[in-house]
């Protein structure tokens, strides 16, 4: 059977050590799913995998150990049970975020309508290079929002946006270009300047970060304050 691994890979299916073995990575965006969603998710780990569930690092959830020879029904049953998968390459990823001011009491902002925002809107993108967002609610970052493309941090005044972090075979921090926003709207009008200035301006291959170290960080400002 032939087998088209980057095609696989589009679609949440990520070739393990073992070459007949596939690990399924389901879309989770901001870190929480619906019990139903988690009863699904048992039910494909049971009858495709080997009844394990890896939570990753992104608060994805992982299903490995997929017989190639299973993919094709496994694909069917994600599609008409409507679940959608992660998206690899160079594309806007989930969003990693915590539960924010709704939950913890040490949250300054609200995240979910934040985070279903950004998901609903960029999730899946095309662009150059691979895009991470993150939001964290207070000062204790448990999303590590510098190590990723774009980062929000809220503060008691409002918002603070980091740009051009990473972490993985380089490790960089975000830096934060901007002074406090104060409405959800203005993020949301920042990322949408930063994502449309990306897609325009980035080399293939070329992360958030390395373009404005090559642009300069005054240019990125410019280009994102029309926004503010």
């Amino acid at each position: 059977m032939e087998i088209d691994a980057a095609a696989l890979k589009r679609k949440g299916f990520f070739q393990q050590a073992q070459k007949d073995k596939y690990s399924l990575r389901l879309c989770i965006s901001g870190g929480t799913v619906s019990t139903g969603y988690l009863k699904k998710a048992i039910e494909i780990a049971d009858a495709y995998g080997a009844g394990q569930i890896h939570v990753t690092t992104r608060q994805q959830l992982e299903i490995p150990y997929i017989a190639a020879e299973n993919l094709d029904a496994l694909q069917t049953l994600l599609s008409d049970a409507n679940i959608r998968t992660f998206i690899g390459g160079p594309r806007v990823r989930t969003v990693v975020a915590c539960l924010g001011a709704a939950v913890c009491k040490f949250g300054q902002i609200e995240t979910g309508e934040l985070v279903k925002a950004i998901h609903d809107t960029y999730f899946g993108r095309e662009l150059p290079a691979k895009l991470k967002i993150a939001l964290t609610g207070c000062k204790n970052n448990c999303a590590k929002v510098e190590a990723n493309d774009i980062g929000i941090r809220g503060v008691n005044q409002g918002y603070v946006m980091y740009f051009g972090g990473c972490f993985g075979h380089e490790t960089r921090v975000g830096k934060p270009l901007l002074p406090v926003l104060k409405e959800k709207d203005t993020v949301l009008r920042v990322i949408d300047y930063t994502v449309r200035f990306f897609e325009r301006n980035a080399a293939k291959g070329e992360r958030l970060g390395k373009l404005i170290d090559r642009i300069g960080s005054d240019a990125f400002k410019k280009a994102i304050e029309a926004a503010v």
